[in-house]
């Protein structure tokens, strides 16, 4: 993982860093859920919108014989997240993204993360959010 490529670039890598040329990655990109986060009066009357990109970066081996036994599949990253958010309020994106960092590292196969966490509905006039990566 280029810890020199600009933020933002949330999916697959096309090219590896530090010479690795088999790069394999999983991800979800614009997974929106509401959530019960803020630290504001106006945030904990209620919940919000959030927007989840996160990619993770897998490891070998990759003996993938066509069985998702043998994969991590990404409706547990999804579902990692939602079970994520179930616990109850967090007050702040970087405690929320820590969890979910942590949660995917928790797999063996994920080599490293790049998560990026965008509050919809904290302002009318833009998107405000807290973005990471975190490797091995």
């Amino acid at each position: 993982m280029d810890l020199t490529e600009p933020l933002l670039h949330i999916s697959p890598p096309l090219s590896g860093a530090d010479g690795e040329s088999d790069l394999r990655a999983l991800f979800l990109r614009n997974f929106v859920t509401r959530a019960h986060i803020g630290v504001y009066d106006r945030e904990r009357a209620g919940d919000q919108r959030l927007r989840f990109n996160l990619c993770v970066h897998l490891q070998p081996p990759f003996d993938w014989h066509d069985q998702l036994t043998d994969v991590l599949d990404y409706d547990r990253l999804r579902q990692g997240i939602l079970d994520i958010l179930g616990e109850g309020h967090v007050n702040l994106l970087e405690t929320l993204a820590e969890r979910i960092v942590d949660f995917c590292l928790g797999y063996p196969q994920v080599q490293s993360v790049h998560l990026q966490i965008i509050k919809l509905e904290a302002h009318d006039d833009c998107e405000v959010g807290y973005e990471t990566r975190r490797r091995r």
